[in-house]
């Protein structure tokens, strides 16, 4: 709000009056405006490699690229905020949602740079704002808190783990629309911890036929095995489903329409379902490629520096993968569906109050190992 001398508030004009009237509110969004950044000015400052990186899956196959490739055209489409100072984060949310709405569903990933975003509150009222429902992280594979309303870390992972390339919960039939991340404190030079992604639809042209065809037939099966929290493993269920109650579990798996056993001895819980690695997108229809024949595999967790050494049966691992019909995915299979996921990737460096939106269907995002300070918020969506 303006601020007058008293002397000029104490007998107004006429046309000082009228003067205020006209006169735009300092919290007027439409001083905040939205500028395209060019691909190059989001090129990484430095050479992040792939093939042979430690603790990547897949990273030692020969067809493993060589590094993370930059952003291309549009990919990811990127928005430089500018008079974000003017608004409210509640504000700025409704603004995104304009652009959100119109581009998204084109461009799979949108990153709105200079939110000043610098906290979960903030983000909070950002994503409230946005006007999605927000999703919940029950039955969840990955290692996160949740540290305010609906806001999560985006990962509780080592920082020396690299995350491969995945849509959220694709090994299941409950998954969030969207997945959002805040940059609280980004990583510095030569540290590492990009957050790489792709799009689906590159990733199914560069697969060689015959493997998508065969997935396609056979269809995959997903395992999920959880101790009880007293055994103070990676992943209990009553992390994973956010209860202590054995019967909350049960209506969600049902509901999912999943099989499951829980152990009499040890109170664990292991799970299983088929699933095609096909979709059809919610919105458009268009047919997807969307699954975790490679993430949910033990493989992954085989990279883990937290699983060095560990030796046990394939269904004894936090997750594992299988052809439909139960038996193994050929070790061929697996590296050429990581090999195709990197190769199409691109990544960015994070700068501090980044937001990136991304459409959980048609893009996948992952995790580069770090060193140093790295602090980012993930917030998902129903629609």
């Amino acid at each position: 709000m303006l601020r007058l001398k008293k002397a000029t508030l104490a007998l107004p004009t006429i046309s000082l009056v009228k003067a205020l009237a006209t006169q735009p509110s300092i919290q007027s969004t439409s001083r905040v405006s939205f500028s395209p950044i060019p691909a190059a000015e989001l090129k990484q400052r430095d050479l992040n490699p792939l093939a042979g990186r430690k603790y990547l899956p897949g990273s030692w196959s020969q067809t493993f690229p060589k590094y993370l490739a930059n952003p291309r055209k549009d990919f990811p489409y990127a928005l430089q905020v500018e008079n974000v100072d003017k608004v409210s984060f509640a504000e700025l949310g409704k603004l995104c949602r304009e652009k959100l709405d119109a581009n998204l569903s084109r461009s799979g990933v949108i990153l709105f740079r200079g939110t000043c975003i610098q906290n979960s509150r903030n983000f909070k009222e950002f994503t409230q704002a946005l006007g999605y429902q927000a999703a919940g992280y029950e039955g969840g594979t990955g290692n996160r808190q949740q540290v305010d309303t609906s806001v999560y870390s985006s990962t509780d992972d080592p920082m020396d783990f690299n995350i491969e390339l995945h849509n959220e919960m694709a090994c299941s039939t409950i998954y969030p629309k969207k997945v959002m991340f805040a940059c609280l404190t980004p990583p510095g030079p030569e540290s590492g911890g990009l957050t790489p992604i792709s799009k689906n639809s590159e990733i199914l042209a560069s697969l060689d036929p015959e493997v998508v065809d065969i997935l396609k037939k056979r269809k995959i099966r997903y395992l999920r095995y959880l101790p009880d929290a007293k055994e103070n493993p990676y992943a209990s269920w009553q992390q994973s489903f956010v209860t202590e109650d054995k019967k909350t579990v049960d209506d969600f798996l049902q509901r999912a329409g999943f099989h499951y056993t829980w152990g009499k001895e040890n109170n664990s819980l292991f799970y299983w379902y088929v699933l095609d690695p096909f979709i059809p997108h919610p919105v458009t229809g268009e047919l997807i490629w969307f699954n975790q024949v490679n993430v949910h595999h033990n493989t992954y967790y085989k990279e883990s520096p937290m699983f060095e050494g560990v030796d046990m049966p394939n269904e004894m691992w936090p997750t594992h993968a299988q052809y439909g019909d139960g038996t193994e995915v050929e070790k061929e299979v697996l590296n050429h569906v990581r090999s195709a996921n990197w190769a199409n990737a691109v990544g960015f460096d994070w700068r501090e109050g980044d937001v990136m939106v991304c459409d959980n269907v048609l893009a996948q995002h992952g995790r580069l190992s770090f060193s140093g300070p790295r602090k980012l918020l993930a917030h998902l969506t129903n629609n």
